[in-house]
């Protein structure tokens, strides 16, 4: 999908349709919400930072549902900037900041967030359990 904040509800729909289709899921409205939320907050990083200065960006989202391991692994990749996780500190929860939240909350939200930079795209991986 192309990397523009315009698209990403787009996303957003996919997971909700996915988790629609199973009633086996404890919370799923929570759930859904959640994982809907830490997807968007990855792809805003990536249309925000990993294309910052690059027109045309491209966002590829991959979905891999395994109900008899019952969970939702989530894969986004970007031919963007790479992103170096180290720069990234917790943010420090009794001293308000305006940004840095991002990557705390989505680690909150989701079981797994794994980011690898490969040979020629940034890999972000999710994974939801239940």
């Amino acid at each position: 999908m192309p990397a523009e904040h315009r698209f990403l509800n787009v996303v957003g729909s996919c997971v909700e349709a996915l988790f629609e289709r199973m009633s086996n899921i404890p919370e799923r409205e929570i759930k859904t919400y959640n994982t809907q939320l830490a997807v968007h907050e990855i792809c805003t990083n990536i249309v925000n930072h990993a294309y910052k200065d690059i027109e045309n960006g491209r966002i590829q989202v991959l979905f891999f549902l395994d109900e008899d391991a019952q969970q939702l692994e989530i894969n986004l990749y970007d031919y963007g900037v790479r992103f170096d996780p180290s720069s990234v500190r917790e943010p420090n929860l009794d001293e308000p900041q305006v940004h840095g939240y991002g990557l705390f909350l989505v680690r909150q939200l989701v079981d797994e967030v794994v980011y690898t930079p490969e040979a020629s795209r940034n890999h972000w991986r999710l994974v939801v359990k239940w």
